[in-house]
């Protein structure tokens, strides 16, 4: 592993409590401010990579009622975890509130649901019967086919559950710091700090919350609605992306800079490299700023830059079932190494279809010209992504030199556009999902992307980035079948398909819905999505390795 950062950081803490942050096997540097685990932060790392240790399971076959524990949430995008000793704590971010769930060995039970602050009311009138009883009328729905009645039950979630597209989003990113404290934001401006003093059994208490736009000047505070996405510096800053603005708070939520983006949407979340560069894509531009240690530069001489990127006419992605007005992908990092090309890649809104996106994240190479149809010179190469008319709405998996995307373009959106819960529904179902994956290489030498390889007939319904293993060099794949609810793994050198796992029936209980792929220390699938957190028992589906002997 080359050029990793390896921090050992230890910590006495409410009597004991240490914390190793080591670098992944994949390359990137260890963020020591964020706490040791698999999975401390959305998207596995600060890089929004999607690339774990964990060996996952690697023997298929159809999961067991008595192999699945659920737990119910309105949604949630995927839970994560850190290590109290030889315990396992998961925490679910929800609409609602936060969830807390001991899942050390074979458990996977409730510690604590608590509400996000003065959100009391909300929390207490979505009841798990009523989670249950909207579930059940829409599986009712599904079963018999009935695209408009499926679609009026989809859209009543809304109702039911006492939210809207604005507050949704609420927990859909989070992390624990190296102190095993909880961030995410919630009800659109709110950032919430929350901890159990690193005791399995005890609660995780909201402490301390912050309306971080209201902390900035009334006038700048107009253009921002909610945030979208967090990301730690790796001096200890929270970064939050918001739709006009990136605002970096301390761990007090206290708002030390900011930076606006006048016209521009920002809408998703952000990644950040081992030097304080901070990379987010809005509806029109690429950019990186960075954190100097006191203040967020967005000045060439810090080595920050921005860079146009192709978007479709406004309104015509929307049409197609996006969610986003330009890029629907968190950036993720390419290249780690000193010998390494730097690169930052997204899905960009060309007209004609989707492209994966390069750019240079430091200095460009002396002699690199400016590609034809390109917007500027700091795009390294892009690459028409064939399956996909609109934008990718599930960030690209990026491991070595790999890259793979999801079509996320929906044949068949449903009526509203940019209403989420009813193409969650009805595709797949009652209308045609969005179908097919594709892995590019990028070519070091020659400064470009080719295609490596590709599965179409992969339902996408659920807009789920896969997750690559690097101790067993798969990729695990989210997918529908027949109606039914499966994962499977490819070998990510040749995408040849080695074992699928079927879930326990056709229920919408199993779906995943734009959720992200995480694996519990033991090889466990830990699955978020709409209804339920899932752990499926499987662990003994793993062929025993080197390691397993000792």
């Amino acid at each position: 592993m080359r050029n990793a950062l390896v921090a050992l950081i230890l910590f006495a803490l409410q009597g004991s409590y240490a914390i190793l942050a080591v670098a992944a096997d994949n390359g990137i540097p260890a963020n020591p401010w964020i706490a040791d685990s698999p999975y401390a932060i959305s998207h596995h790392d600060p890089a929004q990579t999607d690339v774990t240790p964990v060996d996952g399971p690697t023997i298929g076959g159809r999961i067991r009622y008595d192999q699945a524990q659920t737990v119910p949430v309105v949604w949630c995008s995927a839970p994560i975890y850190k290590r109290v000793g030889e315990e396992t704590v998961v925490v679910a971010s929800t609409p609602m509130g936060l969830i807390k769930v001991r899942a050390t060995g074979d458990d996977f039970s409730v510690v604590s649901s608590v509400p996000y602050p003065n959100r009391e009311s909300v929390h207490a009138e979505v009841t798990d019967a009523r989670i249950a009883e909207v579930m059940n009328a829409i599986d009712e729905k599904r079963r018999a086919k009935q695209d408009w009645r499926l679609l009026f039950n989809s859209l009543l979630m809304y109702y039911k559950f006492n939210i809207n597209m604005r507050t949704m989003p609420s927990g859909a990113y989070a992390l624990f710091d190296r102190d095993g404290y909880h961030y995410t934001f919630y009800d659109r401006q709110h950032l919430v700090k929350s901890f159990d003093q690193n005791e399995v059994e005890e609660p995780l208490v909201p402490l301390q919350y912050a309306n971080i736009v209201s902390q900035l000047p009334r006038d700048d505070a107009k253009g921002i609605d909610r945030i979208l996405g967090i990301n730690m510096t790796y001096d200890g800053f929270i970064v939050a992306a918001a739709a006009g603005a990136v605002i970096i708070t301390d761990r007090e939520l206290n708002v030390v800079d900011y930076h606006l983006f006048p016209g521009e949407l920002v809408e998703n979340s952000i990644a950040v490299d081992r030097d304080n560069g901070i990379y987010v894509v809005t509806s029109v531009n690429m950019h990186k700023l960075v954190w100097t240690g006191s203040a967020l530069s967005q000045n060439a001489e810090d080595g920050a830059w921005s860079s146009p990127y192709d978007v479709m006419p406004r309104g015509m992605a929307t049409d197609m079932g996006a969610a986003s007005h330009g890029s629907g992908t968190t950036p993720s990092l390419l290249g780690f190494g000193d010998d390494e090309d730097k690169l930052v890649v997204i899905s960009d809104g060309n007209a004609e279809n989707a492209q994966i996106v390069a750019f240079w994240r430091n200095k460009i190479p002396q002699d690199f010209k400016q590609k034809p149809g390109t917007q500027s010179r700091r795009i390294a190469d892009q690459i028409s992504f064939r399956l996909s008319k609109t934008t990718v709405e599930a960030s690209p998996v990026v491991y070595g030199n790999g890259v793979l995307v999801v079509n996320s373009t929906y044949p068949e959106p449903g009526p509203i556009p940019m209403d989420l819960i009813s193409n969650a529904f009805l595709a797949g179902t009652t209308r045609e999902p969005p179908r097919g994956i594709q892995k590019y290489e990028w070519l070091p030498g020659e400064n470009r992307f080719i295609e490596s390889w590709g599965i179409d007939d992969v339902d996408n319904t659920d807009w789920m980035p896969p997750a690559v293993s690097t101790a067993n060099g798969l990729v695990y794949i989210a997918n529908k079948r027949d109606d039914n609810y499966e994962y499977f793994a490819a070998d990510w050198k040749t995408g040849e398909k080695k074992a699928t796992w079927e879930f326990p029936d056709d229920s919408v209980l199993w779906n995943t819905w734009g959720g992200i792929t995480v694996f519990l220390p033991d090889g466990d699938f830990l699955l978020g999505g709409f209804f339920a957190i899932k752990r499926y028992d499987t662990g003994d589906m793993r062929k025993i390795s080197r390691k397993d002997t000792h």
